[in-house]
């Protein structure tokens, strides 16, 4: 009998491992891949998100130190450099092994096993694999958006809550991408609807990408190929397809005694598709509250983690929403402001620094914007 089990060893699930061990819980990660494994992802970690980290990153897991951004909207092109570290960019397959370790160095076991189901008991959980069944007082769901585990919780999203996105990687030697992007990221809007493309310079590599909301945006691959070609990349490239949830909409993410993390419970920015911060921090808060369920059985688990996680970081998921609701109800005005006023453009960076939240740009906002966007949202 564990304590915690958890199905997933992407970052919300390997936090919440270690989080668990550390406090002196039986702990458990059931992962289906070997890992390291490759994980379709532009790569971008946030300061804010290094930071909730009780350890150091390696120097080499840092690929590139992100300071600014060059955002283009049609024949409109900006750049703003900001003189601090804003972003890090890292190869996620590289990334999440190094969590997946720490994980396990603090004394989480691993198993690689598919978790098929799970059944709730009144006093435990049993946790269905392809190679047995497992034990635990409690479960975080913690294996994706893609997961038919979290559907057990939740139920099925509906098409208008969730963006498809398509990503490449093409190689390039170090001096050429530093020629082309120094120290920046290449931001495009008004190439998917409901979303955009991007183009981030790794080691050896740029990570490109598109991505757009799966309702409208109906024809991903020919849009890729367009926007791969636009920028000058002709070849034949392995394109890699995902589905992400769009963050502030009101999910169920616990029951008595599963408590669904990352991306499994939603936990996204719906404008920029970030998603690593709120994994890392939902998987810290569901392995603390389990840990407090096992000391008073008084505590009611899923009231208390969804209070939690709503008082931690909810506003932010549900004003990063309402900022792409407005994008998306007048796109070529709040676009074009993006892309063309440096004021604008310089705020809003200030966002992935966590030097500025969504309420405050959208605030500052507000005022500038025609009546129209306001009444269409």
């Amino acid at each position: 009998m564990y304590d915690l089990i958890i199905a997933g060893a992407g970052p919300a699930g390997s936090t919440a491992a270690r989080t668990a061990s550390k406090m002196g819980l039986k702990t458990l990660i059931l992962e289906k891949e070997i890992f390291p494994r490759y994980k379709p992802c532009g790569g971008a970690l946030s300061d804010r998100a290094i930071s909730l980290l009780d350890f150091s990153l390696p120097e080499e897991l840092c690929e590139r130190t992100i300071t600014g951004a060059r955002v283009h909207f049609k024949d409109i092109v900006t750049e703003r450099h900001k003189g601090y570290r804003l972003l890090t960019l890292v190869t996620r397959s590289s990334f999440d092994n190094f969590l997946l370790q720490k994980a396990q160095d603090s004394g989480t076991a691993l198993l690689n096993q598919k978790v098929l189901d799970f059944v709730e008991r009144k006093d435990h959980v049993e946790v269905l694999t392809n190679q047995g069944c497992h034990k635990s007082r409690f479960l975080v769901i913690a294996s994706g958006f893609q997961s038919r585990l979290k559907e057990r919780i939740q139920g099925p999203n509906a098409i208008d809550q969730y963006g498809i996105c398509l990503v490449t990687e093409i190689g390039e030697n170090d001096e050429e991408i530093d020629r082309r992007l120094p120290g920046l990221l290449d931001i495009y809007f008004g190439v998917a609807e409901e979303g955009y493309g991007w183009i981030f310079p790794h080691r050896g590599y740029y990570s490109v990408g598109i991505g757009g909301g799966a309702e409208r945006f109906l024809h991903p691959r020919a849009a890729m190929e367009g926007f791969l070609n636009k920028n000058g990349f002709f070849g034949k490239y392995k394109l890699h397809g995902h589905l992400i949830p769009f963050g502030g909409k009101n999910r169920r993410i616990a029951s008595p005694r599963i408590l669904l993390a990352g991306d499994s419970a939603g936990f996204v920015d719906a404008f920029t598709g970030e998603g690593i911060y709120y994994a890392v921090r939902s998987g810290q808060i569901a392995a603390s509250t389990a840990a407090e369920k096992l000391t008073d059985e008084r505590l009611n688990l899923s009231r208390t983690y969804e209070s939690r996680c709503k008082k931690d970081f909810g506003a932010e998921l549900k004003y990063a929403h309402l900022l792409s609701r407005m994008m998306y109800s007048r796109p070529d005005l709040l676009y074009r402001a993006l892309a063309s006023q440096d004021e604008v453009l310089d705020r809003y960076i200030e966002i992935a620094a966590a030097r500025r939240t969504y309420k405050s740009f959208i605030r500052w906002m507000i005022p500038k914007m025609p009546s129209s966007i306001l009444r269409a949202i």
